[in-house]
């Protein structure tokens, strides 16, 4: 058994040796990780293009197909036939395009209206556009009442036949005396060219000096300014021409087939004017087809005589 001694130099030198083994070992380093790369950085979208603007509506011109389309109704058949009634020879003539009140009224007056010369109707006529209270060298005789009007695109003579006429003759139904009532037209072109321009400038002069010369010289005259289609156009035009001393003198608007519907009449009290407009009138709601219900306005000429008449009470009305 070996002996204390012996163990520990045995001990010491397993111990020397361990040493020895782990020192002479080769070291092996630890490995770096290598650095994880950064992620890419997504592309940012590039913003969308603004979508082009769209284009600004070039103005529309006129359609010269819907002048035509006026111009033909108002200067074709419907007026030509209209025109062959006025001839006694064609007097029978029946037309069923024409309301029976307007036939009725041609048969009875038709060649005074031919002629131009609507003093048949025992009124007051004036059909060459001038004054008739001034300008003779006569003593002025006023009467009870004075009408300016001005007639639709393609009447004959200044003041028409489809409104005009008869509104004159319901006029003079509800004065006491008809040659109390003097009425004087427009003479104006009447073209369809100047109905797409917004009405006759050269027309709505004439009106204009038309009012202002019958109130200069009748002051106390009751005026009714009215007009029918392309004429209706010529009161919107007109007003503004003259100073308010003279259109507060105005006693009534009136205004047929109106293609300004709805429009404030200038320089007059609305309740002074009176429109009258069919509910199937294309020219009453800013168009140009010309048809029945714009030509039979002679079924609100009554009507209209009665409010106009109300506006100046002081005439009395008719029993």
């Amino acid at each position: 058994m070996p002996s204390p001694r012996l163990r520990q130099r045995s001990l010491l030198v397993f111990t020397i040796l361990t040493l020895l083994s782990e020192n002479t070992q080769a070291s092996v380093p630890i490995p770096i990780p290598i650095p994880i790369p950064l992620p890419v950085p997504l592309p940012v979208p590039l913003p969308a293009p603004l979508p082009a603007p769209l284009p600004v509506p070039a103005a529309v011109a006129p359609d010269p197909a819907a002048a035509l389309n006026l111009a033909s109704n108002v200067t074709g058949s419907i007026l030509d036939t209209i025109e062959n009634m006025l001839k006694p020879a064609s007097n029978s003539t029946a037309n069923s395009n024409l309301p029976a009140e307007l036939v009725a009224f041609i048969s009875q007056h038709g060649m005074a209206i031919l002629q131009n010369g609507l003093a048949a109707l025992g009124m007051g006529v004036n059909m060459n556009g001038t004054n008739v209270m001034s300008g003779t060298g006569k003593k002025v005789v006023c009467p009870k009442m004075s009408v300016v009007f001005a007639r639709g695109t393609g009447e004959p003579g200044n003041v028409g036949i489809l409104t005009g006429p008869p509104f004159f003759a319901a006029l003079g139904e509800y004065i006491n005396g008809t040659n109390q009532l003097a009425i004087q037209g427009v003479d104006y072109e009447a073209q369809p060219a100047g109905f797409f321009a917004g009405g006759s400038m050269n027309g709505a002069i004439k009106m204009a000096g038309l009012v202002r010369s019958s109130l200069t010289n009748c002051p106390s005259t009751p005026l009714l300014l009215s007009g029918y289609s392309q004429g209706a156009q010529l009161v919107y035009l007109a007003l503004p021409l003259l100073p308010p001393d003279i259109t507060s003198k105005i006693s009534s608007v009136v205004l047929f087939g109106d293609p300004k519907n709805g429009t404030a009449i200038p320089g007059v009290d609305e309740k002074r004017t009176k429109t009258f407009c069919h509910d199937g009138d294309d020219i009453c709601r800013g168009g140009s087809k010309v048809s029945r219900d714009h030509l039979t306005y002679v079924n609100d000429a009554t009507g209209a005589a009665e409010w106009a008449m109300r506006r100046v009470g002081e005439l009395g009305i008719a029993s």
